[in-house]
């Protein structure tokens, strides 16, 4: 969804909207809402629309008005609804220039989407906390970026890989361009995940161009086809793995063998990578309760600790390097779980086990690719360490929500983002921190800006070395004036929806989980035919007529860990009845009635 008023007039229609508000006359309710001193005819056309919205989903709180009028006043903001109710426009054309911005920013958030769309943010939910009406705790996200010298062999080899792929894509006849960029851009970015993942990479391609043609169409370069096959479509071009391997193919056929060497050759001078050091200090500095946030106050400690990367190749160099380090280590890719034996291998465990390890605090660091940044909760760990940086930034926001969620037990938690000085990554990186507060803020309309940020950075990589830094500069310049035009338009979702405090949060529920797990229990009170089995003091086995046998649950936590094989025994759940008693269909609360007595 790009948030462009008529998707977002697609999804309410859905819903149901007053007759007025039709879907030309939506969009331009928004568009003429950008202009803060819309024409005589526009304000009174826009009134019309704020009067349907009324008759439909009620009328507007005199603190909704308020918030909006200057020195929030009731005398003004009564003054103002007054106008906007009125059937005749002369009040309205009355409205002081002060006054008619009021009425403007007041329609602006008393739309069909305030009436429609619920939105309840971060700050939202911390006043509901201070206000007791909600227990669950909410963690404060402290984001600290750490931008790295690289050494001087390091800056090099950086230097020559860019050259390299410039060279290379330039150089290469038009009609194979797709699929050597396809190449290059992968180069380049497990160059900006680290040397040793650039690395693995050279030796496969070396192996490969080293064989005859017809031999080489068979190849095996994993490597660059873990890109496709992980998901990772930064680069704006999603491609299956068949369609991965023939680029690739068609890549060795304009790469040179010596130039493939000589790059080898650098990297594998190397001395330990900048960033891995600089992981260890951070990752001992946060257990120490020593690492400061950006104001400079110190962080609570932190036992433990995940480290996300994009690329396996960098999970094995780091999960060694921590190790050596004297961190114990746990480990999740798209190989699954993985976790240290004592002959020094590495055994596959399962997602449930990987969780329940980390969790049961058998390991300092999770070691994690993009395969953990869906799906895995851990409420329980406060720091979360991002050593590189997809082009995406979205998918940032995707790791950082395996820490930063309801019931997170630090009060303050710790995202720390390594990156390197003087690559086109970071330049883009500080735009975005500058002006979006990107990872501390919600960005709403900018979301279209960062998803197309693969496509930016990957024109930079493939630019010829001559035209790279000027390039670089366009990029940058551009990014900003794109943000601040899209910041100066109106149609933002999140601003639409008021957050009214004071909104009936309904009634308190009937019941609760653990009446759930007690009603378990009380054979007479389950559907005709239902059998409820205990397996444990977590799991009951529930069988109906006529259907499989399912495990289920009334434990959230317990679920959590194990969501792959069992339900969450309540309304909504695949086994839970609708109604208990068959007979008279009295539904589920009137036997809890009889229950609780």
């Amino acid at each position: 969804m790009q948030v462009h008023p008529v998707e977002v007039y697609d999804l309410l229609a859905l819903l149901g909207m007053p007759a007025e508000w039709g879907r030309a006359e939506f969009v331009e309710f928004f568009r003429h809402a950008a202009d803060p001193n819309p024409s005589p005819e526009v304000f009174e056309q826009m009134a019309r629309l704020y009067q349907a919205a009324e008759r439909a989903f009620g009328e507007t709180p005199l603190e909704v008005a308020m918030r909006r009028v200057p020195g929030n006043t009731k005398l003004r903001a009564t003054r103002v609804l007054r106008a906007l109710h009125d059937p005749a426009a002369v009040p309205r054309r009355q409205l002081s220039a002060d006054d008619r911005r009021a009425a403007l920013a007041v329609m602006r958030v008393r739309t069909p989407v305030a009436a429609l769309v619920s939105r309840h943010t971060r700050e939202l939910l911390r006043e509901y906390r201070k206000r007791g009406l909600m227990t669950t705790p909410i963690a404060e996200r402290e984001v600290i970026d750490e931008f790295l010298a690289m050494s001087a062999d390091e800056a090099r080899v950086y230097a020559a890989l860019e050259d390299y792929v410039g060279s290379t894509y330039n150089a290469a006849a038009q009609d194979k361009r797709s699929a050597v960029g396809f190449v290059m851009t992968i180069y380049r970015k497990r160059l900006a995940s680290s040397f040793f993942a650039l690395r693995r990479t050279l030796e496969d391609r070396l192996a490969a161009v080293q064989l005859p043609q017809a031999q080489s169409a068979l190849f095996d370069t994993t490597r660059l086809a873990e890109n496709a096959a992980d998901g990772e479509d930064d680069a704006g071009d999603v491609a299956d793995e068949d369609t991965a391997r023939e680029r690739e193919f068609v890549a060795l056929q304009v790469e040179e063998q010596d130039d493939i060497e000589a790059l080898l050759a650098q990297v594998r001078g190397l001395a330990a990578d900048t960033k891995a050091q600089r992981l260890v200090e951070v990752l001992r500095a946060l257990r120490a309760g020593s690492f400061r946030a950006g104001d400079g106050s110190l962080l609570p400690a932190f036992a433990q600790a995940i480290v996300f990367t994009q690329f396996t190749d960098t999970l094995d160099y780091l999960r060694d390097h921590l190790r050596s380090a004297g961190f114990t280590i746990l480990c999740f890719s798209g190989r699954g779980g993985e976790w240290l034996q004592p002959d020094g291998s590495w055994r596959r465990v399962s997602r449930e086990e990987t969780k329940r390890r980390f969790k049961a605090r058998e390991a300092d660091v999770l070691v994690c690719t993009e395969a953990a940044a869906e799906g895995l909760n851990f409420q329980f760990c406060g720091a979360l360490v991002n050593f590189d940086m997809p082009w995406n930034p979205m998918r940032v926001e995707q790791r950082i929500g395996r820490v930063d969620r309801l019931g997170q037990q630090f009060e303050r938690i710790a995202i720390v983002n390594l990156l390197y000085e003087g690559t086109i990554e970071t330049e883009v990186y500080r735009v975005l921190r500058e002006r979006i507060s990107l990872f501390t803020s919600v960005v709403g309309k900018l979301q279209p800006i960062l998803s197309a940020m693969p496509t930016r950075l990957a024109e930079a990589t493939l630019a010829p070395p001559a035209q790279r830094e000027q390039v670089r500069s366009n990029i940058v310049s551009g990014l900003r004036r794109e943000i601040e035009y899209a910041q100066a338009q109106a149609f933002d979702l999140y601003e639409m929806v008021d957050a009214v405090l004071d909104a009936d949060l309904g009634p308190p529920p009937a019941y609760d989980l653990d009446t759930l797990n007690r009603l378990l229990d009380r054979p007479l009170l389950l559907p005709d035919g239902v059998e409820a089995e205990r397996n444990g003091s977590h799991e009951v086995f529930w069988t109906e007529p006529g259907r499989a046998r399912v495990a289920v649950t009334t434990d959230a936590e317990y679920f959590e860990d194990n969501a792959d094989s069992l339900e969450l025994w309540s309304p909504g759940g695949g086994a839970f009845p609708a109604a208990v008693d068959v007979e008279d269909a009295r539904p589920l609360a009137t036997k809890l009635d009889v229950l609780l007595g």
